[in-house]
């Protein structure tokens, strides 16, 4: 993967095994992502309490119908969705998954043929809400974290909060196992790493998690079930594809 988000001079095919990473700013006008949105999404969009938030949402969901239509060659109002058994949105036929996250004005969507993946993005606060580790965070993923202060801090607590989402995305299991049961690298500049797992998901898929090139203010992460996926980040730029 590059070190850096790709301006595609067209739309880059996807072939299976694979996976697409794609970045888009979110604060735009939404009145071009809401003529493809469907009438639950727009529904949903309605009771954000901002108009802010209520961009963001439509530009993030938008970008995930055009770049899944482009990829299955469908327009991007017909595509239908569904939810597998914890609640993970994929759709109704295919081969093709898709996960998109999105966080202040940043919006991450990856796409695998044939290949399950989880993404994450959150925007980093100074200081960060280290209560969220008490919870949320292995021993091991709290003992990295215990000598840390101040950048240092910031950078590993969310190195690991962004890899620990991508995965639980990436597995599909929602909340329905304990995230302080897996470990994941505190490392940030441990950009390529391979979790802990609880006995019960060992064996499964041989989980990989790929940190995403640098987006200013944010950390975000890939989780892919295999070792050497080929995996690309693409910039969705303001007026590609009509968003």
């Amino acid at each position: 993967m590059s070190d850096t988000w790709i301006m595609p001079s067209g739309f880059p095919d996807l072939p299976p095994g694979q996976v697409h990473i794609w970045r888009l700013n979110t604060e735009r006008d939404p009145a071009a992502g809401l003529t493809v949105l469907s009438a639950e999404e727009r529904q949903r969009a309605d009771r954000f309490r901002t108009n802010l938030l209520r961009a963001r949402f439509v530009a993030a969901h938008a970008a995930l119908r055009l770049l899944l239509g482009r990829a299955l060659d469908l327009p991007a109002d017909r595509l239908r969705f569904r939810q597998n058994a914890w609640g993970k949105p994929e759709l109704a036929e295919g081969d093709l998954r898709f996960n998109l996250s999105h966080s202040g004005p940043w919006a991450v969507v990856a796409l695998g043929r044939g290949i399950e993946v989880g993404v994450d993005v959150e925007m980093a606060r100074h200081p960060p809400p280290v209560e969220v580790a008490d919870i949320a965070y292995s021993a091991v993923e709290r003992a990295a974290l215990a000598g840390l202060s101040g950048p240092a801090l910031t950078a590993a607590f969310y190195a690991v909060w962004t890899r620990k989402e991508a995965l639980s995305k990436g597995i599909g299991r929602g909340f329905s196992f304990d995230f302080t049961g897996f470990t994941v690298s505190a490392d940030p500049a441990e950009r390529t790493s391979r979790p802990t797992l609880p006995p019960g998901l060992v064996g499964e898929a041989d989980w990989h998690l790929h940190d995403l090139p640098p987006t200013e203010g944010a950390a975000a992460a890939v989780a892919v079930p295999a070792a050497e996926p080929g995996i690309a980040a693409w910039r969705f730029e303001p007026g590609l594809w009509g968003l």
